[in-house]
């Protein structure tokens, strides 16, 4: 018969294994190359972060970093291949908010990325501004102005990457309340989308500043609005959205890694911390925050969790308040 000591005896061997089973798991990653699979096409603000973070991960990992894009479909193509694979964490998905959300504004896709995929790290935060091209910042050269102009000239044009892309999904988030008249064009990626605009087929986009770096500074692509409570200090004349006239919930667009759910814990926890140990330093701080106008986080598996649920729970209360269908 066990005994009360024997019992308690037997559970704490348990728990030991248990617990030196999944430090084992960790100790032993990476065992062989790390793919960080991006959902869009080269060149990309997510692909050239991914490209910039995979020699720093090699250097300590002393594996290979293999960058691997797989655009389509807003980025489920490249969620699903990555919720698929081996679930020991050696393939990785650059996702975003086009991720996360793709099951609240897609009704093709066939899983739950959020179900899918575990959150890894929440690695970087961007600027954000709304921005026209000249033809149209002749008519309108703030986002308030652009409504005036939509409603009197019976709608512009406005360029996404897919219905569930965070640059969709935050554009209807912000333009809608304003009472922006506008129809959707979207194309297979960022690059597409910007010569859609220079070309005049659309009037407006929503990309961060280092996107647009080179056509701002060219004066063919013009901002007029940023996605913040207060004016961004390298753009002070760039009026917010709040300015606009929008009262609403103000999302991040963001960047993180995820990586098949069933990845154990132990082996996620490590990935996070080697990232945060070769991404916020003040060297590594410097390099991604001034290339990509965005913040690094300091992030864990728990607290990208934590976010990502009160995000989609904010996510979800708009599009009921829009009765949003997904398509």
């Amino acid at each position: 018969m066990q005994t009360r000591k024997t019992f308690i005896g037997t559970a704490a061997a348990l728990a030991a294994l248990l617990a030196a089973g999944a430090a084992g798991a960790a100790d032993a990653f990476p065992s062989k190359p790390v793919r960080l699979v991006v959902p869009f096409a080269a060149g990309s603000t997510s692909d050239q972060w991914a490209r910039v973070l995979a020699p720093m991960l090699e250097a300590r990992w002393k594996q290979p970093v293999i960058v691997e894009n797989k655009p389509g479909a807003s980025g489920t193509i490249a969620a699903d291949y990555v919720a698929r694979a081996p679930a020991d964490g050696h393939t990785l998905l650059v996702g975003s908010q086009s991720t996360a959300m793709a099951a609240l504004t897609s009704a093709s896709i066939k899983f739950d990325p959020q179900v899918a995929l575990a959150p890894v790290y929440k690695f970087i935060s961007y600027k954000i501004v709304f921005a026209t091209n000249a033809q149209t910042w002749a008519q309108a050269r703030t986002l308030k102005e652009l409504v005036a102009h939509s409603q009197k000239s019976g709608g512009v044009f406005f360029g996404g990457i897919g219905p569930s892309s965070s640059f969709n999904v935050t554009n209807a988030l912000i333009t809608r309340p304003l009472g922006m008249k506008y129809s959707d064009i979207d194309f297979s990626g960022p690059a597409q989308m910007m010569l859609a605009l220079l070309r005049n087929d659309v009037q407006f986009v929503v990309n961060t500043p280092s996107a647009l770096k080179g056509q701002i500074e060219n004066r063919t692509v013009f901002p007029i609005g940023v996605l913040s409570e207060q004016r961004y200090a390298d753009m002070p004349d760039v009026p917010t959205v709040r300015e606009a006239g929008y009262q609403g919930y103000l999302p991040q667009i963001w960047n993180g890694l995820f990586t098949a759910r069933a990845t154990p814990a132990a082996v996620r926890d490590q990935i996070a911390r080697d990232v945060a140990a070769v991404a916020t330093t003040p060297e590594g701080r410097q390099q991604f925050e001034s290339r990509f106008t965005g913040e690094v986080q300091k992030s864990s598996p728990e607290s990208f969790e934590r976010e990502l649920a009160e995000e989609t729970r904010r996510w979800r209360e708009f599009f009921a308040s829009i009765n949003f269908k997904p398509e």
